[in-house]
């Protein structure tokens, strides 16, 4: 008697159902998957509030949702086929591309999460908020734009991290050697390199510059969205203004350095007929590797009552309610080519970037 035994690894390939699908889409199987796909690209799409409601109640059936939702949202969203941006339109102020048009982030009144001390140190490049008692930034703002040729070359990164004798209290190199956190820049070598040269690219490595980030996060899905930044969204969007920080938790320290529980950005562009658009992530301490980004959308008014900043404040009170209260539920489109870069940047060594 011929024992037939169920292809339990098969059943468990994802290659496997996708040749299900490709072959046979109008099968019972297939179609179960196929609708399952397309459930879980929707449940991704939800707001973050709906998500983080299965996520309490069911947690396995969130891991499930979000691993492939995540997986075949990253695709059709490459294309602008599912979810939705935070827009706003009617303003034509943003001509001279200077930060001052949009405005640093500016500290919330009566925010019990609002920073105590910042002290401003002006880099080439890009803008540190830099607290003295919490030895690292709390905010940093700069510019992506497109470039035809690299001012200088990001891969040829200097020798170390250096203080910054500017920043009081600033750390040193030491505090966090042996430490299982990465020296974690806030403003990227990536970008600014690119963009600014050798010199900014050097500011990029001073201390007031870094933070402590696990290395899941710090060359995963942070990465991620630096790499879409500097070399995917410029194509699309032209100047990108970027607010990057921590979010302080006072109670963990690393040689006297604040631990932040999370990290965020803050994206705004302009296009030529004068509609803005934003969006912002703020993702865990704890995320691992391979997250992907776009799992950790959030609204700026949410992520401005987590940190105690209001971020672009220079813009026409009506700008700012239509594009922080909106949550954008997907990431900025990339189309096909971009989609193929990021997705191969994602698995490229760490030590090669």
């Amino acid at each position: 008697m011929r024992i037939v035994r169920f292809p339990f690894r098969r059943f468990l390939s994802p290659r496997w159902w996708c040749r299900l699908i490709l072959r046979r889409p109008f099968s019972s199987l297939g179609t179960l998957l196929l609708a399952f796909l397309v459930g879980s690209n929707w449940f991704m799409h939800r707001p973050l509030a709906q998500r983080e409601n299965v996520r309490v109640r069911s947690p396995r059936l969130f891991s499930f949702l979000q691993l492939w939702g995540n997986a075949t949202a990253d695709l059709t969203d490459a294309w602008g086929l599912t979810g939705h941006d935070a827009t706003s339109s009617g303003i034509s102020s943003l001509a001279t591309n200077s930060f001052l048009d949009v405005g640093f982030p500016a500290v919330q009144q009566g925010n019990p999460h609002a920073p105590k001390d910042l002290v401003i140190l002006h880099k080439k490049g890009f803008t540190i908020g830099y607290s003295p008692s919490l030895r690292h930034p709390v905010w940093v703002a700069y510019r992506s734009f497109p470039y035809q040729t690299a001012a200088t070359n990001p891969e040829n990164r200097p020798k170390g991290f250096r203080p910054d004798p500017d920043a009081p209290n600033c750390p040193r190199p030491s505090d966090y050697t042996r430490s299982g956190y990465d020296r974690g820049h806030m403003a990227p070598n990536l970008a600014i390199a690119s963009r600014f040269g050798q010199s900014a690219q050097e500011d990029t490595f001073l201390l007031s510059n870094i933070c402590p980030q696990r290395p899941g996060l710090n060359q995963g899905p942070w990465y991620e969205m630096e790499y879409r930044i500097a070399e995917i969204w410029p194509e699309q969007h032209a100047t990108i203004w970027v607010v990057v920080g921590a979010i302080p938790d006072t109670r963990k320290k690393l040689k006297g350095i604040d631990v932040p529980t999370g990290f965020y950005q803050v994206l705004l562009s302009s296009k030529p007929d004068g509609t803005l658009q934003a969006l912002a992530v703020l993702m865990p301490q704890t995320a691992s590797r391979h997250t992907y980004a776009r799992s950790f959308l959030i609204s700026i008014r949410e992520l401005e009552k987590r940190c105690g900043l209001n971020f672009f404040p220079n813009l026409p009170e009506r700008i700012q309610q239509e594009l922080e209260t909106t949550e954008a539920t997907r990431l900025w489109r990339t189309g096909f080519t971009g989609i193929f870069r990021v997705i191969s940047e994602r698995y490229r060594s760490y030590s090669h970037r």
